[in-house]
């Protein structure tokens, strides 16, 4: 577990020296000066009032930021967290959004969400996450930033909003009515998106998104926004730090949110992945997978309670928190100080602030995760992969808002891939290439030795590929009638289990009956040690078994007491073998 004691002493040894703590203060209000307004989004997008982003971007990053082994990783709000927020209580139905009743959930959920990233830390049990895979993940990314913006268009422009239960629904509605856009309003936003963008290319070290919204608030309260114009304005936010809150601790409630509440500690705990893994690349510092999901298990468990949503790390931010030079934890105190002091002094003058700016905030923020190209690159590099990225990016699109199904959908075909790969392992034959060495005859254009065949299998040889293994052997011996032996290159087959050791034995003594010579090399220790336990290196005899695959194709090859077998040329023949075998 995370000792406290060692933390907050080595915060007080770096808050010694005054380079580092001004470095870290100087990153923690550049990070907070993009929060502010990110948080208010975000938790619009959740489908909560504005002001619970802020309170999720207090309590949750102090408490991330300083349990955490990533001392640049930014805890908080961010996109897809929120998004998977508002599909999962939406599509639970208790409770209207916006309501508090929906409020209260949104608490639940973080509860629930932050206990379970506490289990997965303290039993250790992190491999977790890759139970969806990365193109399950590219699929999902890709899909969800498209919905996020995508959803925002109507605050952008001033459209009526239509919720429907389907998003393509709601596009199409949203397209039918693209002759009620509000000029002033969609002026407001598509100049602030092009601002922010702007900004983020030519000055990327601005806190753009700040400039931006202190431009919009000054414009609309000179113009009267609200009161002249009827625009939509955030609205009064209560000035004062969060209240102790206590989630709705009902059953019924659990049951409901329970499989929602899985699935965004998952995809919460890859984002984390990802970003740490990056941040330990740039500082060249070690990562604790472990140590950061169990420090955002406490954030969400502690932001739970202070009237705080689902929270993460996010990509954006922690990439401008190194930017900004932070070295340590105390980074990520100063930024929650400065939400702090926002919340305190400063939120009256958020009032002003145009639903529109909001909007392009969020698809400002989102917008870089649609990347196609790596779609396109996940496709080049696998055909399954690809498949198991596009599948799940089209259900999210069609499914949304019921994204828990869509990404269980795209989890299990990735599943079912990798098992499909492991059934059917590549399995190669073998022939000398003329620089000596044993190389893939079909790759390589080579021709294999009629009289030893050299059989290369890539994968564990366990009970679902077995039978795969078996059928191998069966179609390279009816192809290559005057062989004499096999020998099985082992040096790709890391496991054996009993069912893989049965067949050898099988194959074996069916060898044997059929004067055929079954050899062995470069087998991996692991798999040496369960052959010897199990007797067959005994029954099968020490000197079928060779360290390098040359020795063995040169000791098979010098058998002179191999007979001609003129059974394998009959396919009839082969056939019958391998029902026997089966048998």
């Amino acid at each position: 577990m995370i000792k406290h004691k060692q933390i907050f002493s080595q915060i007080r040894s770096h808050v010694a020296d005054r380079d580092v703590i001004r470095k870290d203060l100087w990153a923690g209000l550049t990070v907070a000066m993009l929060l502010v307004p990110q948080s208010m989004a975000y938790a619009q997008l959740a489908g909560l009032p504005a002001r619970y982003g802020l309170y999720a971007a207090l309590v949750p990053t102090l408490i991330g930021g300083l349990f955490g082994s990533c001392h640049q990783l930014s805890p908080g709000p961010v996109a897809l967290t929120s998004l998977l927020v508002f599909t999962v209580l939406s599509e639970a139905n208790l409770a209207p959004r916006f309501s508090e009743s929906y409020v209260q959930l949104a608490f639940l959920l973080a509860f629930l969400a932050g206990i379970i990233r506490l289990l997965i830390g303290a039993f250790r049990l992190t491999q977790v996450v890759n139970f969806i895979s990365h193109p399950v993940v590219i699929g999902f990314t890709n899909a969800g930033a498209l919905i996020i913006a995508l959803s925002q268009i109507p605050n952008l422009l001033g459209l009526p909003i239509h919720r429907s239960g389907s998003f393509l629904m709601e596009i199409q509605h949203m397209a039918a009515n693209l002759g009620q856009v509000q000029p002033l309003t969609m002026l407001l936003g598509l100049g602030a998106l092009g601002a922010m963008v702007l900004l983020r290319r030519l000055r990327p070290a601005w806190p753009g998104v700040l400039i931006v919204m202190i431009a919009a608030i000054t414009l609309s309260w000179m113009i009267g926004l609200e009161s002249h114009w009827h625009g939509q304005v955030a609205g009064a936010i209560p000035r004062g730090l969060p209240h102790l809150t206590l989630p709705p601790f009902r059953w019924d409630y659990i049951q409901t949110l329970l499989p929602g509440s899985l699935m965004l500690a998952i995809i919460g705990s890859i984002e984390v992945l990802a970003v740490s893994k990056m941040m330990a690349v740039k500082t060249r510092t070690r990562l604790n997978l472990r140590r950061e999901i169990i420090a955002q298990g406490l954030a969400n468990v502690a932001g739970s309670f202070t009237s705080s949503y689902p929270v993460s790390g996010s990509f954006s931010r922690s990439a401008l928190n190194w930017y900004a030079g932070a070295q340590t934890r105390f980074s990520s105190v100063a930024t929650a100080l400065a939400v702090g002091v926002t919340l305190l002094f400063f939120t009256p003058l958020l009032y002003h602030l145009p639903q529109s700016v909001l909007s392009a905030t969020i698809i400002a923020s989102v917008i870089g995760l649609v990347d196609f190209r790596m779609m396109k690159r996940v496709g080049q590099a696998s055909i399954q992969d690809g498949l198991a990225a596009w599948v799940t990016f089209a259900a999210v699109l069609i499914l949304a808002p019921r994204l828990v199904e869509a990404i269980t959908i795209g989890a299990i075909l990735s599943i079912g891939i990798f098992l499909y790969r492991s059934m059917r392992p590549y399995t190669a034959l073998l022939a000398r290439h003329p620089d000596g060495t044993f190389r893939d005859a079909g790759h390589h254009h080579l021709t294999a030795d009629d009289e030893v065949l050299l059989v290369r299998f890539e994968g564990q040889l366990y009970f679902a590929n077995i039978a795969y293994f078996e059928e191998t052997i069966l179609k390279v011996l009816s192809e290559h009638p005057k062989a004499r032996a096999i020998l099985i290159v082992g040096d790709g087959i890391n496991k054996i289990d009993a069912s893989g050791v049965e067949k050898l034995w099988s194959l074996a003594q069916e060898f044997q009956k059929n004067n055929l010579i079954l050899g062995f090399a470069e087998l991996k220790w692991k798999v040496m040690e369960v052959l010897e336990r199990t007797g067959l290196v005994g029954s099968i005899g020490p000197e079928h078994f060779f360290r390098t695959t040359a020795a063995g194709f040169e000791q098979l090859k010098k058998a002179s007491r191999l007979p001609a077998i003129a059974a394998w040329t009959d396919k009839a023949a082969v056939k019958e073998l391998a029902l026997d075998w089966c048998i």
